[in-house]
This record gives C-alpha cells, sequence and structure tokens, in this order.
C-alpha cells in the first residue's frame, strides 16, 4: 500500500478491542483511543493519556468488539498547538473526545511526521 506524499510500503497492524461494558460509548471512525482496560478502549480517556490507536470502525454500544489500528500511519485530527515534528515527540489524548494533542511533557505515543495546520490533523507513525 503506498502511502504518504513520497510512497512506500507500510505494515499496519489491527487488534481487536471492546468498547467498556458500562457508561455512554460513542466512538467514531477515525477517533484516537486510549486504553482503560484489558483489550478494552475509550476515545474519552483522562486528558495527557497515551494513545493506543485508531478506531477504524464507529461504536456506540458498551462491551463491543472494535478494530483498532496499533501500528501504522493514523491521521488523527488535533487541538491546541500543532504537535511537533522532530523525530521523537507524539501525541497524547485531548480533553475533546476522540481528538489528540502535543504532549505537555515526555514524548507521548508515536511520531509525528506530518501536520497540516489548516485542516487540523496530524501524520502519526504507531
Amino acid at each position: 500500500m503506498a502511502f504518504g506524499d513520497v510512497g512506500g510500503t507500510i505494515t499496519e497492524l489491527i487488534l481487536t478491542c471492546r468498547t467498556p461494558s458500562s457508561g455512554t460509548v460513542h466512538i467514531e471512525k477515525g477517533d484516537a483511543v486510549s486504553l482503560v482496560g484489558p483489550y478494552v478502549v475509550t476515545n474519552t480517556a483522562a486528558v495527557e493519556s497515551p494513545v493506543l490507536g485508531q478506531a477504524m470502525a464507529a461504536a456506540s454500544g458498551n462491551n463491543v468488539a472494535l478494530p483498532v489500528k496499533v501500528r501504522g500511519i493514523c491521521v488523527f485530527a488535533y487541538t491546541g498547538s500543532a504537535p511537533t515534528i522532530d523525530g521523537k515527540t507524539g501525541i497524547t489524548a485531548s480533553s475533546d473526545t476522540g481528538k489528540v494533542k502535543a504532549p505537555q511533557s515526555g514524548d507521548g505515543s508515536g511520531i509525528v511526521l506530518k501536520t497540516d495546520t489548516v485542516q487540523s490533523v496530524v501524520h502519526v507513525l504507531l
């Protein structure tokens, strides 16, 4: 699969995870998700939580199977300042549901490859 401005082969890994067994669930395809239990993910994790991956489908029920891309290039919507492209810094969960942000401290998850400040999206290699 060719991807990006230059192209090339990308290896992706998708895991089957589950939504939480209780509470409100509203995950959209493309949302950033964080791990909150054994193979359990949410898009409403605490700010600065590590991002596990990207939801590959929508889910709105409790204890529902959900495919999550945990390796490969993910394009996430971000809030705040654009994440840094420096070869080591990634992203963390934002207070906005399903979005990411630049980490306040530490390196976060993945490596930022590209930011699009017009559309407020960031390309991250997980």
